[in-house]
């Protein structure tokens, strides 16, 4: 029953239902403690599944004494080296990441990593997951060396276990790509970005959102080679996209914001008043 329960809390919080995600998370957490035989994987499930529902609706300061609940129980009944320990410790880490609280999260991050190259072995989609989650951290830290190390294993991992062409691959391209960019060096970051926007065009058609994303992120690498021809095609390109997907919504005005922004950075003054009118009349 309570495993019926965490399915339809899944189902719920994975369509953006909150709110009755945690009602019926909550009642299979009070379930599960008042058994007469407390499965504590089962509590552990529960545990974590309210402190997810609470980590994406910012409510961080509850999610933490959740997962700290629900560790400690897989610790003490799996072992401290378990691989649902590690996953929990990544969830863990994530949370003090958002909370602004860098150097735990990536010691939580690297304790999770140890665990599941250790026990599960290096290659496995848990391991890319704790691999991007340190490169995010480190680079909000400022240790540029090993984020370009954790981002470079998480894309060849990537590759491996998903396809070339997996949405993970073009995850992990954009991912390095923005490190390289962050570090001003364009012409690396512009290679994985047309990459990651041919996958994006073959998954999901050349006019989704999606799309729309990966054409401004290789617009900004094109702008900081000097490729302003191309780079202003992809950023109109993308206002398309999303005008015709959203109509005159925020995020078609933020499209537009970025065409606005790229023209005033060239002192095209003409372009950029028509562009200003358009979101003035929105």
């Amino acid at each position: 029953m309570i495993e019926e329960i965490n399915r339809k809390v899944v189902e719920l919080f994975r369509s953006g239902s909150y709110a009755e995600a945690e009602t019926l998370a909550k009642d299979a957490l009070k379930k599960s403690e008042d058994s007469a035989n407390v499965d504590f994987h089962q509590l552990a499930t529960c545990l974590n599944n309210l402190a997810e529902i609470y980590r994406v609706q910012n409510r961080l300061e509850e999610a933490i004494p959740i997962w700290k609940r629900a560790l400690t129980i897989r610790e003490e009944n799996q072992g401290v080296q378990h691989p649902e320990a590690a996953i929990i410790l990544n969830n863990l880490g994530g949370a003090h990441f958002e909370q602004g609280d860098y150097k735990q999260a990536d010691l939580l991050f690297r304790r999770a990593l140890q665990i599941l190259e250790k026990v599960v072995g290096p290659e496995s989609q848990a391991v890319i997951s704790c691999l991007n989650n340190l490169a995010a951290v480190n680079m909000t830290m400022e240790r540029y060396p090993v984020v370009k190390t954790y981002y470079e294993r998480a894309l060849i991992l990537s590759e491996k276990l998903m396809g070339p062409e997996s949405a993970e691959v073009e995850a992990s391209l954009s991912s390095l790509a923005e490190y390289y960019e962050q570090m001003e060096r364009f012409t690396d970051s512009e290679p994985l970005y047309r990459r990651a926007l041919e996958i994006a065009e073959k998954n999901f058609g050349p006019h989704h959102s999606h799309v729309a994303a990966s054409l401004n992120n290789l617009a900004g690498a094109l702008t900081g080679v000097g490729n302003y021809d191309e780079a202003e095609k992809l950023l109109i390109r993308a206002v398309e996209i999303m005008e015709r997907n959203y109509g005159s919504s925020p995020i078609t005005r933020s499209s537009l914001a970025n065409l606005l922004e790229f023209y005033n950075g060239l002192g095209k003054t003409a372009e950029a008043v028509k562009i200003k009118k358009r979101l003035e009349a929105m």
